[in-house]
């Protein structure tokens, strides 16, 4: 035992004089988690969820790493470390709602419009009578909705229509077709959850990290645009009823084009009312 003791005191003595004990002291001071996370192969499928989510966070997050190894030292629940790590990385932009989802990648929100769902129409009343406007009942029979592709071929014609209108007006209600029938080629706005659970997701890399923070961005600014595109029409009816006759005419266009071209998308005249600033617009519509 007193040979331990001299041992211990010769290493407490010379750590101060050699600048790399100083150095290993300090790492495993201000990193406790150092020799546990020090393998550079794949988590471990063993590892709980909190293991993963701690090595994310390390390694992709050094700031918020810090605050983690502090709110430790301090004593705070996991609960808190949680809430402190969700909210700090929600604010770079990315949707966290629980540690448990860091080890599946980064997570992107999945606003896309699935026309035969049901529920769809049930929690998006105000959608109804735009879609209406396409053919689309959903209370002819509530449990079976069938949306035929002529009325996604010319939802996507209107929304490349108006794409450059010079009235921004109509510009979102680009935004709003774009988004009812998954042509913005935003992922995050065309696909719903289960498509975009098919997808390898993002890793939690620099690179990554700045690809899924840019798409999340444009995703809210695409929707955010859409609904203003919304309010624009139930506020203009003479619009909704230029959708209307607009629809109109592109069915009529398809069922003209050739059974060995029916993949084309139809050239027609759509004709939108001025409205405010807006100027009367007859242009081609094709993809």
């Amino acid at each position: 035992m007193t040979t331990l003791l001299q041992v211990q005191q010769l290493l407490v003595a010379s750590i101060p004089t050699d600048q790399l004990l100083c150095l290993a002291q300090a790492v495993a001071w201000l990193d406790p988690f150092w020799d546990e996370f020090s393998d550079e192969d794949e988590y471990s499928e063993g590892d709980g969820y909190l293991s993963l989510a701690l090595r994310v966070v390390r390694d992709s997050f050094p700031d918020i790493y810090v605050q983690v190894i502090e709110q430790l030292r301090a004593g705070s629940p996991w609960p808190d470390i949680e809430r402190l790590v969700c909210s700090e990385i929600e604010k770079i932009g990315i949707p966290l709602e629980s540690l448990e989802w860091m080890g599946y990648g980064i997570p992107l929100p999945a606003y896309g419009v699935t026309l035969e769902d049901p529920e769809f129409y049930q929690s998006h009343t105000d959608l109804v009578p735009v879609l209406g406007a396409f053919g689309i009942d959903p209370n002819t029979n509530p449990y079976h909705i069938e949306v035929a592709e002529c009325m996604y071929t010319a939802g996507r014609c209107i929304a490349q229509d108006l794409e450059n209108h010079p009235d921004a007006q109509y510009r979102w209600l680009s935004w709003l077709m774009q988004w009812l029938f998954a042509c913005s080629g935003n992922s995050s706005v065309d696909f719903d959850y289960e498509t975009m659970c098919e997808f390898q997701p993002l890793s939690w890399d620099k690179e990554d990290l700045e690809f899924a923070v840019a798409i999340i961005q444009e995703a809210d600014e695409i929707i955010g645009y859409a609904l203003s595109g919304l309010k624009f029409m139930q506020t203009h009816p003479s619009v909704f009823t230029a959708l209307r006759d607009n629809v109109q005419r592109i069915y009529k266009a398809i069922q003209k084009i050739p059974k060995e071209k029916e993949r084309d998308h139809p050239r027609i005249r759509c004709v939108w009312p001025s409205v405010g600033q807006g100027i009367d617009r007859a242009a081609l519509a094709c993809a």
